[in-house]
């Protein structure tokens, strides 16, 4: 799916158009609507085309690997930077001397300006008990207390490889490396949470929706999720956070290729999205984790505990490989879900998955 919006502002028949900065992205439909609204308002001239998220690393690595037609700037996942080493420009130094939060840094490296801090956390109903510490048994332990029988299952959790890194953690394996047999007591232990304390999961795509209806009906008590999915809560003054132990911490960034005609331009619109005022407006319009010091402090105080609890939390490991992970790990997760593979059958072919991956 690709669209193009170019945003001009005013001008006379004395001055011709400016000719758009060229930004490719993975915002979603309303952030993007706040996009293109703001830059309009900054008067600055962009084409920005949408690339899904789900395609988004195939898609910017065939445009990078081709060197054609290539944007001026483009929004990443921090998970896909180590795959596209040697093909970004470095970043100014101006602007790698603002004040980017330290974990907003870490996430970024030399050659990509951060833009949001996100990962995983617990969110609840303020008059809903906070679990005793961050532990999962801690959680566990919570959401047990409250089950009742108008609320059967009152943990939010998806079976997504992403979610299953607390547990994985917590064993003492990780993403990358689950030898030890830890990772396997770890999926057994995550699987059996389904129609046990979570609900079964819904089908494959239909996450997202199936999260905020439940918890918009009060089905969930306490909702491992992220940044992402709090813009499109009601009553957010309402929510409160709480960390989870061994989560996961990643961020969007924003990079210049080597192959953008205007590298100049595109760490100019770099610098836009990254203003103070601009990071406070998508703060406030959809709870998102600034990545600027300055930001932060203007940002309301539901993204300060967000922010507060994504710094317990762990990045992945910073490698080409991380994101391809995932493909191995989540179809194994849902075959113990479903009852199609025991834990130990699901760890071994993940194993093998991996271990090809390494040879690669």
């Amino acid at each position: 799916m690709r669209f193009a919006l170019v945003l001009l502002f005013a001008c006379t028949s004395e001055h011709a158009a400016p000719t758009p900065i060229r930004f490719l992205h993975t915002f979603g439909a309303d952030e993007t609507e706040l996009l293109n609204a703001t830059l309009a308002d900054r008067h600055v001239a962009v084409e920005s085309s949408l690339v899904p998220f789900a395609r988004g690393q195939q898609v910017i690595g065939e445009i990078l690997r081709a060197g054609t037609s290539c944007p001026d700037l483009i929004r990443i996942d921090a998970t896909w930077l180590p795959g596209f080493a040697g093909l970004l420009q470095p970043v100014p130094a101006p602007l790698r001397q603002l004040d980017w939060l330290p974990e907003a840094s870490a996430l970024a490296g030399d050659t990509a300006l951060p833009q949001t801090v996100d990962g995983l956390f617990v969110i609840r109903d303020e008059a809903t008990p906070a679990p005793a510490g961050a532990s999962i048994d801690e959680l566990v332990a919570a959401t047990r207390a409250v089950r009742h029988a108008g609320r059967p299952n009152p943990l939010g959790l998806r079976v997504d490889g992403y979610w299953f890194v607390p547990w994985l953690r917590s064993e003492g394996a990780d993403l990358g490396a689950i030898e030890n047999a830890g990772a396997v007591h770890a999926l057994a232990t995550f699987a059996a949470l389904f129609g046990e304390l979570a609900p079964p999961p819904p089908p494959a795509g239909g996450e997202a929706p199936d999260e905020i209806r439940r918890w918009t009906g009060h089905e969930i008590a306490y909702w491992v999720t992220g940044p992402w999915q709090l813009g499109a809560l009601r009553d957010r003054d309402r929510l409160q956070v709480s960390a989870l132990a061994h989560a996961p911490r990643g961020g969007q960034l924003l990079v210049v290729p080597n192959c953008a005609k205007r590298p100049g331009e595109g760490w100019r619109l770099a610098a836009e999205l990254t203003a103070i005022d601009v990071e406070r407006k998508f703060a406030e319009a959809f709870a998102a984790v600034p990545s600027r010091k300055a930001a932060l402090d203007a940002a309301p105080p539901l993204v300060h505990a967000e922010y507060a609890a994504l710094r317990a939390a762990e990045m992945l490991p910073r490698s080409r490989q991380t994101p391809l992970l995932f493909d191995d790990l989540n179809p194994a997760i849902a075959a113990v879900v479903f009852g199609d593979a025991t834990a130990q059958e699901a760890i071994d072919g993940v194993r093998r998955g991996w271990h090809r991956l390494e040879k690669k």
